[in-house]
């Protein structure tokens, strides 16, 4: 059977870590075998943890070839199921997690063609058939959401998607000798789904060697600094909330300027009871109460609707606040300002 081969991606795309499970259901069984051929799905699944040469993953596929698993991997590389670097002077191979790895490679390019749509709806569709089991197994008078969970902050948690403020995203661009921008993958779905919101689509960055792979292969762009600064400066009159996600030796070196009416994270979050524990918040606003001219322009600027109006005193609900920021830019009177969390008080990992 055709799933059989698909199942066996489960525990390989699984173990990488993602905040998008694998688990069999018709509808993951439609997504990825639209994105993998069954002979892609066996070479994924007998990869090892890390970084292999061609020759080693071939040793782990009885009847294989190292010339023919090499041009499969080329291939999948080129479709942006897995990483590629040189590695001891050869090509060696390593497989990403669904997200954030596979599923933003699909929409980072500016094409617009019929396979990208089958992607967008497919995908959607497996992300409603995740919300109906993990509704099915939550306990009576509970409203889970796969996509929000709750941290222990004395781990390491910077390699998670982490909300940083303005000042932090643009130390990244200025501490970043490659840089590189494409679509926002979230907001090309809504586009290829007939659901665009009005925010830039031309914003996400990468760094480093991860960026380097992606120009390479033609998903992004290399942008200078100055580039980069002018999107950020673009995604922050937006309203946008940034998001950053590094792990040195893995793909996952990515900056995203996010809206939550496409952000997968941050619409959990906000359906969350608890946002600021359904992402990692490393910073809580604080409003100077005398500088406040209760304008309100803050109040609708805030995705996670997390302020609000007491009589004539602007309000800040400190469970709710996930300490983006992005609040601060229409504040007139300069009241507005950031406090950092005990998540914040380890220093961002950087690439």
């Amino acid at each position: 059977m055709v799933n059989a081969v698909y199942e066996k991606l489960i525990p390989a795309l699984n173990a990488r870590g993602t905040i998008l499970p694998s688990i069999a259901c018709d509808e993951y069984f439609a997504f990825v075998s639209c994105l993998f051929t069954p002979e892609e799905a066996e070479i994924l699944a007998a990869m090892p943890m890390g970084f292999a040469t061609a020759e080693d993953i071939a040793g782990r596929l009885a009847g294989s070839d190292a010339t023919s698993v090499g041009k499969h991997l080329e291939e999948m590389c080129d479709k942006g199921l897995i990483h590629s670097r040189k590695q001891n002077g050869k090509q060696a191979y390593e497989v990403l997690p669904f997200v954030p790895g596979i599923c933003e490679l699909q929409f980072l390019t500016e094409e617009l063609d019929e396979r990208h749509k089958k992607i967008a709806f497919l995908l959607d569709a497996y992300n409603a058939a995740l919300k109906k089991m993990f509704a099915a197994a939550a306990p009576p008078g509970t409203k889970p959401s796969f996509s929000g969970r709750k941290l222990v902050i004395e781990q390491d948690i910077f390699d998670r998607t982490t909300i940083i403020p303005y000042h932090e995203a643009k130390e990244l661009i200025m501490e970043s000798d490659y840089i590189s921008s494409g679509i926002c993958n979230c907001r090309r779905q809504g586009v290829l789904k007939d659901r665009a919101c009005h925010n830039p689509l031309d914003n996400c960055m990468i760094f480093g060697r991860s960026a380097e792979f992606t120009v390479e292969r033609g998903f992004t762009k290399k942008i200078t600094r100055e580039e980069a600064l002018k999107k950020l400066d673009q995604a922050e009159a937006a309203g946008l909330i940034h998001q950053y996600c590094n792990s040195p030796e893995r793909f996952t070196n990515l900056l995203c300027h996010c809206c939550d009416c496409h952000c997968l994270l941050l619409r959990g979050a906000k359906r969350s009871p608890v946002p600021s524990q359904a992402v990692v918040a490393r910073y809580l606003l604080k409003i100077d109460g005398e500088a406040c001219i209760a304008c309100e322009a803050c109040i609708e600027r805030c995705q996670m609707g997390a302020l609000k109006m007491e009589g004539d005193k602007l309000i800040r609900d400190e469970m709710r606040c996930v300490g983006c920021g992005v609040c601060m830019y229409v504040c007139p009177s300069e009241a507005l300002s950031l406090l950092m969390r005990p998540a914040g008080r380890e220093p961002l990992k950087k690439c």
